[in-house]
């Protein structure tokens, strides 16, 4: 794999201005010298969103932040991209509306919900050129829909591994660590060209980029990762740290990461490590209360301890009303379970209690009761 990374003695997120400065980058890094800047287009300026346009724009690359939300994109323009939490800072940004896209990009970053992924690349499809990639960043196995609209060696795909709350028009917060604030990507057709090199570079106002040739092994685990914190964080109302300290909510969590890694098993993709998370059979799996218990403390605890204060995307449309990807990430994997005749009861109950909290069919006040409509554990 390929690593961009800043070592410790480097400021980080700093523009470079001086081209003799960027050209030594280039040799140094091997990348390929361009003639000119990625043209980026960045849609869906949510609250990941938000905060990677603005690093991006703050190391000087050429980015839109595209958003049909016309307060948040007023407030982008005028005010610039306020970041709160654990980084805080303004950060001048060009924001538009879909509406307003010109021209043609040579890179469309998508991190809108994958509900209205299709929609968004439909809208942009004026706006690419024959060579124009398409980077996947949301949630679920979009490059499904992605290969609707490019060839399969224009697309690629990717996890973001920092979280953030949208706060209010033009204000998100970054809710882990500056140093998390990265992605790990690649082509969906696993090879490694020029072209994952400029995107690669187009990235290097964030703390870290990972290129990877495994996608799929790398969409399985941020799939495993969305299914389990995210999806018990949206079930019970309640951030990461909630879970982490409810022997009740882990014995969920482990449950549901056992049936991701029986799964991905089957499927016969090799997940990829992300921040130190690998949802194989062997890291997941336990058929007794203490294998269930080392696994709880020894694997899950320790990694996901840095993301307490995260609060899942999925709990935070339902607060604001809207439809979330549930379908695409729980039921991801009941769909695959059916399909690979392994019994997801945890994922199913998971798929039942967000979607009931989604239509107000159970509120979100007394949402940590949920836990007890998740099925009994199971040692076999």
């Amino acid at each position: 794999p390929h690593h961009h990374r800043r070592g410790p003695h480097q400021p980080r997120l700093v523009r470079v201005a001086d081209p003799v400065r960027r050209q030594h980058d280039d040799l140094v890094t091997g990348l390929p010298q361009a003639d000119r800047q990625v043209v980026q287009a960045l849609l869906g300026a949510g609250s990941i969103g938000t905060i990677m346009g603005a690093l991006l724009c703050q190391s000087g690359q050429d980015v839109v932040l595209v958003d049909n939300f016309r307060a948040h994109v007023d407030t982008l323009n005028q005010c610039g991209a306020q970041i709160k939490g654990k980084m805080e800072c303004t950060i001048p940004v060009q924001a538009i509306s879909p509406e307003e896209m010109e021209g043609c990009y040579d890179l469309i970053v998508s991190l809108t919900k994958q509900t209205v992924l299709r929609l968004s690349l439909k809208n942009a499809l004026p706006h690419m050129h024959a060579d124009t990639i398409i980077l996947t960043l949301q949630n679920g196995i979009p490059e499904d829909i992605s290969k609707e609209f490019v060839s399969q060696d224009k697309i690629m795909g990717g996890g973001v591994e920092f979280g953030a709350t949208w706060l209010e028009p033009g204000v998100s917060e970054l809710t882990t660590e500056p140093e998390t604030l990265g992605i790990t990507f690649g082509p969906l057709n696993g090879r490694i060209t020029e072209d994952t090199k400029r995107v690669e570079q187009a990235f290097s106002g964030l703390h870290h980029t990972h290129v990877v040739d495994n996608i799929l092994g790398l969409r399985y685990s941020k799939l495993t990762d969305n299914s389990t914190f995210s999806a018990m964080s949206a079930a019970l109302g309640c951030c990461w740290g909630d879970i982490l300290d409810s022997y009740a909510a882990m014995t969920c969590i482990a449950h549901l990461g056992r049936e991701a890694a029986m799964v991905i098993e089957k499927t016969g993709v090799i997940p990829e490590k992300i921040f130190g998370f690998q949802p194989l059979v062997e890291n997941l799996g336990f058929s007794s209360q203490a294998e269930m218990d080392t696994v709880i403390y020894d694997y899950w605890t320790p990694r996901y301890s840095p993301f307490r204060s995260c609060k899942a995307s999925m709990l935070q449309d339902i607060e604001k009303g809207q439809p979330c990807e549930i379908d695409y990430i729980n039921g991801k994997f009941v769909t695959l379970g059916k399909q690979y005749k392994v019994a997801t009861p945890f994922m199913e109950s998971a798929v039942r209690i967000i979607t009931m909290l989604q239509e107000k069919e159970l509120s979100l006040a007394n949402a940590w009761d949920n836990l007890n409509d998740f099925p009994n554990p199971v040692w076999v």
